[in-house]
């Protein structure tokens, strides 16, 4: 089959299940991004966590559930094994160079394991990814700065249309809560609204003007072959994030298929024929892109929705806990458990 060709058939996402697994257990899977020290991140806001925060968490997450690798998490999510009552999962966004330098080590400290979810662009061609290089962007030039330089571009390359007029602000807001307003209204423009083309040909010009050569940026920003190897031996999990980093929803089916094709032939060519998860970038997928998730031959997916994983989920629509959530999460439960 090529990437280009869609599978015939799309079978019901929830029949990988044999049996029902553990009802009385649940699992908080945590999402990562960014985890480092140095700039441009603690000055701008642009996310992610310090070494140490990271520890601080682990420490909470530690004490009050017990950790799981993904083998066993997809294991009961099969019905095949139980897990603690209260159980976590640590999963990595985006393949950043963060998660070998500094991650793996502390979790091979704490023996844990995680899942790192890599976009298949960063490996087979040094590129920088538009999520990565708008996140650079901001942290150098500032909200307001940025917008004016993106507009500016978008009336002299495709003045066919006001972009900016027109957005969704309900679901800009919705999709960033945790941003300021300014700031997801600016994330959802240039990641959910425009074209992906006109998009990526205006983050790279903006990018070369003020930041400079996204190859170079690329060598040191992205986990390599031999980075993802050396972590799987070490009993990491290594997943899909789709090819591009793209929100699939805004495209085609056929689209779609060759992105989640191209990043599981990918894997499977380099790291092996295992079974692997994926996490759908920026959270965005339809019925008929878990459908094609599963034909491409990934055991699961992974979405930016919040909640526990409870016994018998839908292995293609599994919730996660974002990282700056989980201290709630965790207060949130154990007044539950101690009225």
């Amino acid at each position: 089959m090529t990437p280009e060709s869609l599978p015939t058939s799309q079978p019901n996402d929830t029949d990988i299940s044999s049996s029902s697994p553990n009802s009385s257990s649940q699992c908080m899977v945590v999402m990562y991004h960014y985890i480092r020290d140095t700039e441009p991140f603690s000055s701008q806001g642009v996310g992610g966590l310090t070494t140490r925060d990271f520890r601080v968490q682990l420490d909470a997450l530690c004490k009050h559930y017990e950790p799981i690798d993904w083998p066993t998490f997809f294991a009961w999510t099969q019905g095949r094994t139980d897990i603690p009552q209260r159980a976590f999962l640590t999963t990595f966004d985006d393949g950043l160079k963060d998660h070998v330098k500094t991650v793996a080590p502390i979790l091979n400290e704490y023996g844990l394991r995680g899942v790192f979810f890599t976009a298949g662009a960063t490996l087979s061609s040094q590129i920088m990814l538009a999520a990565h290089m708008l996140h650079l962007l901001l942290a150098q030039l500032g909200d307001n700065i940025f917008q004016q330089e993106m507009l500016s571009y978008l009336s002299q390359h495709a003045p066919e249309r006001d972009w900016w007029s027109g957005m969704d602000l309900v679901k800009a807001e919705r999709m960033y809560h945790y941003e300021s307003v300014s700031r997801g209204h600016l994330k959802y423009f240039v990641n959910v609204e425009l074209p992906i083309d006109l998009r990526q040909h205006a983050l790279e010009h903006l990018f070369q003007t003020h930041i400079g050569s996204p190859t170079r940026w690329s060598r040191h920003w992205y986990l390599s072959w031999d980075d993802l190897s050396s972590m799987q031996t070490d009993g990491h999990t290594i997943g899909g994030h789709g090819y591009l980093h793209d929100p699939l929803a805004g495209m085609s089916l056929s689209d779609q298929w060759h992105d989640i094709k191209r990043v599981a032939s990918l894997l499977h060519d380099g790291l092996g024929a295992d079974l692997r998860p994926f996490s759908y970038p920026f959270g965005s997928f339809t019925d008929g892109t878990k459908n094609l998730v599963k034909q491409a031959g990934f055991a699961q997916a992974f979405s930016t929705k919040r909640n526990m994983v409870m016994g018998g989920a839908g292995p293609y629509d599994l919730p996660r806990v974002d990282t700056i959530d989980v201290d709630a999460v965790i207060s949130e439960e154990q007044v539950c458990r101690h009225p």
